[in-house]
């Protein structure tokens, strides 16, 4: 071994061994215990934490309930009215009204549903689709004070429906990113400021109540579609059965009349040799008598079916219906019936036929005698509804059963005992109304019935 290694050994025994390093633990250093002050706030920010999110739950509760029986109502009213109900109780104002569309293709909101005490704006004041607030409210479509809403450029009208609501909330009712309707409620009646929680409940339950309204609105539309649907099904099927029953009528009565002039004339000449046969004689007009009646039967069945080319004319309904009031007044005041007339001042001529109107008016006045045998009251209506004039008979009899209502206008139905009706009366009515373009329509009122009719004013045509 050579010297330097035998330092360097020397060396190494002489320097003591390494010890491996250790891990340091670090221990979490205890908080600070809390002053009493600050455990206090720490208590009441966790209170109120929790009273929020207790008030949102029920909020979340409450809208869900309010969302079902939204979607239960289908009558668009009683929708709008139970919305107006359950703002109010909410936000604790006293006066809301709510302004929506008249129809899908109308360019402004009107007021259609209000509700507490206090003024509210003319109907014919609204929102306009086009105006800058109802831009603004359909882009940010959250509630807003009125006082933000006067600085987004109301028109005219808009600053009038505002000021009745100063100090209140409008909400925007959105559907498929439209304005569809405004809901305004006043201040509170706590004066107090509105809260974020009643914005956030405001904002929810309008877009609720916009799905509900379109929902109530388009069942609305459906049920009316769907009515007016069967109403003309059943006028084309009364049309056909009408047409079909006036030509052979037609040709019966053509067919029955021949003879009937043949059977008249023999009667006159039998009746002028029995001139010392009484019995004869009685038993001559008699049949006299019934061949009338079949006659006049053939006279109905022909008016019935025939075209008629008689020309309009002015013609006055308050003279025609006078005039058969007074041939029917001696009738009337046999059977106890009491007439009672109401006529508005202002009834122009319409264009029409009088001696068919006379015919329809007396044919009714003849049913309200049958139909008060023992005496009564019949109240004669005539007013003006736009370019339509309305003439109402109201008895005070028994009506007609519900069952029987249906077919009164068809030919040949009647309830009257037999030799007292030939069913054709209000057929008859029925075909000289339909040629006026007009409607006669009979309702059971309680007590009694009401026959209606509503002719036009102006006729387009001239020729009945």
């Amino acid at each position: 071994m050579s010297p330097v290694s035998r330092r360097n050994t020397s060396r190494a025994s002489a320097m003591p061994a390494r010890r491996p390093a250790r891990a340091h633990s670090i221990r979490p250093v205890p908080p600070s215990p809390m002053t009493s002050e600050e455990l206090a706030a720490k208590i009441n920010e966790l209170t109120t934490l929790n009273r929020v999110h207790k008030r949102k739950i029920f909020d979340l509760y409450t809208i869900f309930e309010i969302s079902r029986n939204f979607n239960a109502v289908l009558d668009y009213h009683m929708l709008l009215d139970t919305f107006l109900l359950t703002s109010l109780a909410q936000v604790g104002a006293s006066r809301a009204a709510v302004f929506h569309r008249g129809s899908t293709q109308s360019d402004k909101l009107y007021l259609v549903k209000k509700r507490g005490s206090g003024e509210f704006p003319d109907e014919t004041l609204g929102f306009t689709d086009d105006s800058p607030l109802a831009g603004f409210l359909a882009r940010l479509n959250r509630p807003v004070t009125v006082a933000e809403a006067r600085t987004n450029r109301p028109t005219s009208d808009e600053k009038k429906i505002l000021a009745l609501f100063d100090e209140g909330l409008l909400v925007p009712l959105i559907y498929q990113a439209r304005l569809s309707g405004v809901l305004l409620v006043t201040d509170k009646i706590s004066h107090r400021d509105f809260t974020m929680d009643d914005i956030e409940f405001m904002s929810i339950l309008a877009s609720q109540i916009s799905v509900a309204i379109e929902n109530a609105r388009l069942y609305e539309s459906e049920k009316k579609t769907a009515q007016q649907l069967r109403s003309a099904q059943q006028q084309l099927v009364n049309s056909e059965r009408l047409a079909a029953l006036g030509e052979m009528s037609a040709k019966v009565a053509h067919e029955i009349n021949n003879p009937l002039g043949i059977i008249k004339n023999y009667i006159l000449l039998l009746k002028r040799s029995l001139d010392h046969n009484i019995q004869a004689n009685n038993y001559a007009d008699i049949v006299g008598q019934e061949i009338d009646r079949i006659a006049r039967i053939v006279r109905e069945l022909l008016d019935f079916h025939r075209p008629g080319a008689i020309q309009f004319e002015k013609v006055q309904v308050v003279d025609v219906v006078n005039d058969v009031l007074q041939l029917m007044e001696r009738q009337l005041d046999k059977s106890g019936i009491r007439v009672r007339r109401k006529f508005d001042d202002s009834i122009p001529p319409i264009d029409g036929a009088a001696e068919n109107l006379k015919q329809v008016f007396l044919n009714i006045l003849i049913n309200a005698c049958d139909a008060m045998p023992s005496g009564g009251t019949l109240q004669v209506n005539l007013q003006r509804d736009n370019n339509h004039l309305t003439t109402t008979f109201i008895d005070s009899g028994p009506g007609i059963p519900p069952e029987v209502v249906p077919h009164i206008f068809e030919p040949f139905y009647t309830t009257k005992e037999p030799g007292k009706g030939t069913g054709l009366g209000l057929s008859v009515c029925y075909g000289i109304v339909r040629k006026h373009n007009g409607t006669i329509t009979f309702s059971n009122m309680r007590p009694g019935s009401c026959f209606e009719i509503r002719l036009p004013i102006e006729q387009k045509g001239a020729t009945l």
